[in-house]
């Protein structure tokens, strides 16, 4: 067994692993077609990620020691699991910034959460949700089995219909969800690869310009299938988002996918102290500084998937999603603008605290500098 191309997460499970026992894994390799024909030859069933070259399959000790030995295999990881990146409040907030003209005309958001409810924030004037893709129950119709992802979405693109206090930071761009976490807010690696893999395949004839992923994952390698994958949405031209992770005040805690070096990575704003927030991920990581900046994630307030129409929230995950909205915005304004320079924009808009680069990055987002 070639220890070196298997996690250190997964060489522990396959030490408890029984004989002939069996796990999920997901393989990244240099050379996609040997490796599916190796895998066809030898009988294996897999589920491929082509984008970032990556494959799905169960796997015992031997079929490890096996897979570890092939050339044309990178490394082998275990099928993490993916949590929200949430923290419950109960302080209501308003959100400060709903004067813009500028508010994500023609763009699309996809969300990859869990879900999202059909609030009358999202469908007023007009329905906003131009696709819903359910990955865990196959459901059809929009739905919210947990109340995060309709969170999350309402702080980009939710109208304040009820509130206008409330007002999403892009009310007025479309909505794509895709269920990707279950009903307790979690998942596993290969759900979100099959969601990005849509986003991959169908970014184009959709207008998807902007991700938003308030989700993480521990990191116990380099280069990640989900850190992989959000930079190959990155290549493709999409602005990817993701949260920093709630995992702070530890150093070198940044979650995964937000620990690629390419996408936007959100730390958290404590707007009342005007600090990090205590919850927040800091860096470094492997590949260097991380969060790239911050933005306000205490205490805020967005659309709810019962009643009443809004609640409060905290974490990292709620301070993605404004910056989510903010990237709509800015496309709103100058279309032809690429991911690489909207980053550069937002870093140049910011304010430093400390500058501490491992804990704030670029520092908080400065709203009134923006426009």
């Amino acid at each position: 067994m070639n220890k070196n191309k298997i996690s250190p997460n997964l060489l522990n499970k396959v030490s408890v692993l029984g004989a002939g026992k069996t796990d999920t894994i997901i393989l990244s390799c240099n050379n996609f077609s040997k490796m599916k024909e190796f895998l066809r030859v030898n009988k294996y069933n897999y589920v491929p990620y082509r984008f970032n070259n990556c494959l799905m399959l169960n796997a015992d000790r031997e079929d490890l020691n096996i897979l570890s030995n092939q050339e044309f295999v990178d490394y082998i990881y275990p099928n993490d699991i993916v949590n929200i990146e949430r923290l419950e409040n109960n302080i209501i907030h308003s959100n400060e910034f709903t004067e813009n003209r500028f508010l994500g005309q023609n763009q699309t958001i996809c969300f990859i959460d869990t879900g999202i409810y059909p609030h009358l924030d999202f469908v007023l004037p007009k329905n906003r949700i131009i696709k819903f893709i359910d990955l865990i129950n196959k459901e059809k119709a929009p739905y919210d089995d947990n109340g995060h992802g309709t969170f999350v979405a309402g702080i980009a693109s939710g109208a304040g219909i009820f509130n206008k206090e409330f007002m999403g930071f892009s009310p007025l761009s479309n909505i794509i969800s895709i269920k990707a976490l279950g009903e307790k807010g979690s998942s596993n690696s290969n759900v979100i690869l099959d969601a990005m893999q849509w986003v991959y395949e169908n970014h184009k004839a959709l207008n998807i310009s902007i991700v938003c992923m308030s989700f993480g994952a521990d990191v116990d390698v380099n280069l990640d299938p989900l850190s992989s994958g959000a930079e190959a949405l990155w290549k493709r031209g999409i602005t990817v988002v993701a949260a920093a992770g709630n995992s702070g005040p530890n150093k070198q805690t940044i979650k995964s996918p937000g620990n690629n070096p390419y996408i936007i990575t959100v730390g958290g704003l404590d707007t009342n102290s005007l600090k990090v927030a205590d919850f927040s991920s800091r860096g470094p990581t492997i590949y260097g500084h991380k969060p790239d900046l911050l933005a306000p994630a205490v205490n805020i307030t967005s659309c709810q998937n019962s009643t009443p129409p809004y609640t409060n929230m905290s974490g990292t995950s709620v301070a993605t999603p404004i910056v989510a909205g903010i990237c709509a915005n800015i496309k709103s304004r100058w279309n032809n603008i690429t991911n690489v320079q909207i980053k550069k924009f937002l870093l140049s808009h910011c304010t430093k605290i400390t500058g501490d680069i491992d804990t704030e990055g670029a520092g908080y987002l400065n709203f009134n500098k923006l426009y």
